[in-house]
């Protein structure tokens, strides 16, 4: 046998070796998508059964003590998720004891339901002119953080808050550059 002759062989048994692999790895996902659809069906086959139990129908002892075992099982997470509820509930009580809500100083566009900060007289969103709203009660004005990038608009020279289509002022609309 040549050399020749004897690099045929190894590469038919490499390759009668890779054919193999390939045809077990296609046989054990095969296998495993078998599996997770019969687990699938099985727990709908569970289901039925344990919807027949609480309804009164007679089943084997066997599903029976099954059913069972799972109504004791959904009563203790029934009862954990009543102390996680109540757990929950007190720390949302502690931290809006610590840090109550602020008041809100926006006011909604009633055409398209968009919040604009109190003051502003047209939609941000679609330009509609907004009600005007008195605030009795306020004694200062608060500052509003500086914003990095100011844009003003076109017709009335306003400032624009960032990303909103429409002057407050003046309602005139305002493409962003």
């Amino acid at each position: 046998m040549d050399v020749f002759e004897k690099v045929q062989d190894i590469v038919k048994a490499a390759s009668d070796k890779t054919s193999e692999i390939i045809e077990v790895s296609r046989l054990k996902a095969g296998i495993a998508d078998e599996r997770r659809a019969l687990t699938d069906q099985m727990a709908k086959l569970g289901a039925i059964y344990y919807e027949l139990y609480k309804n009164g129908e007679v089943l084997t002892p066997d599903a029976v003590n099954i059913c069972m075992i799972a109504d004791k099982y959904s009563s203790k997470i029934g009862e954990r998720q009543a102390e996680l509820d109540k757990i929950n509930e007190a720390n949302a009580a502690k931290r809006a004891a610590k840090n109550p809500a602020p008041v809100s100083t926006e006011q909604e566009c009633p055409e398209c339901g968009s919040k604009n900060p109190e003051g502003a007289k047209f939609c941000f969103d679609c330009g509609a002119k907004l009600p005007e709203i008195i605030d009795v009660e306020a004694n200062e004005v608060e500052d509003e953080p500086e914003q990095p990038k100011k844009h003003y608009c076109t017709s009335c020279g306003a400032e624009l808050k960032e990303g909103k289509k429409f002057c407050s002022e003046c309602g005139a609309r305002n493409e962003e550059e």
